[in-house]
């Protein structure tokens, strides 16, 4: 079927193919080198977490999301202020979320598809909308939706909270996980 497509979408068929089955677990897509930090040097990470601004310290084991440092809860426009965001490359992460939207809506009003609806998630507690089933262990986990905290969540969402029922194995990349924030902060408005 895709050699009778035009080149161009045959390409886009293949990339949203490739995105399709990271979000399922399979193979990433490679990923471009993150750009060297910009402006005040980034905060020491710590042991094991995954961070926007730099590698993982150790191989440490991640906290649990009830034990998170979800950061300052701030409106999706100051956040896009932030220096990671504002260089983000938004472009990439709207083909990114493509492995979201597999589940996830983004709109106003939009019904959910497998997983919730993601209308409004910054500076929301986990598990808050009202019409869907979430896993115990994520309505236990009193975790805010920040962009450190989906930064953590994108990493190995399995590992942040252990028992949730969400089936996406995460993004190894720190500036694939800072690219889709980004778009996510500007698509969930």
């Amino acid at each position: 079927m895709v050699s009778r497509l035009r080149p161009q979408r045959a390409g886009a068929a293949l990339t949203t193919a490739a995105l399709l089955l990271c979000a399922c677990g399979g193979p990433r897509p490679p990923s471009p080198p993150a750009a060297a930090p910009s402006g005040a040097p980034p905060p020491a990470p710590r042991a094991g977490v995954p961070s926007i601004d730099g590698p993982v310290a150790s191989p440490v084991a991640q906290p649990s999301a009830a034990d998170y440092d979800v950061g300052e809860i701030k409106t999706a426009v100051e956040y896009l202020q932030e220096p990671q965001f504002a260089a983000a490359d938004v472009a990439r992460g709207e083909l990114l979320s493509l492995a979201c939207a597999a589940c996830h809506t983004f709109g106003a009003g939009q019904q959910k598809i497998i997983g919730p609806n993601l209308h409004g998630v910054f500076g929301r507690p986990a598990a808050a909308v009202a019409d869907f089933d979430y896993s115990p262990a994520l309505r236990a986990s009193r975790l805010v939706w920040t962009p450190r905290a989906l930064e953590a969540w994108l990493a190995d969402p399995a590992r942040f909270v252990a028992g949730t029922t969400m089936t996406f194995s995460g993004y190894r990349s720190a500036a694939d996980r800072r690219d889709l924030i980004a778009y996510l902060l500007r698509a969930t408005q």
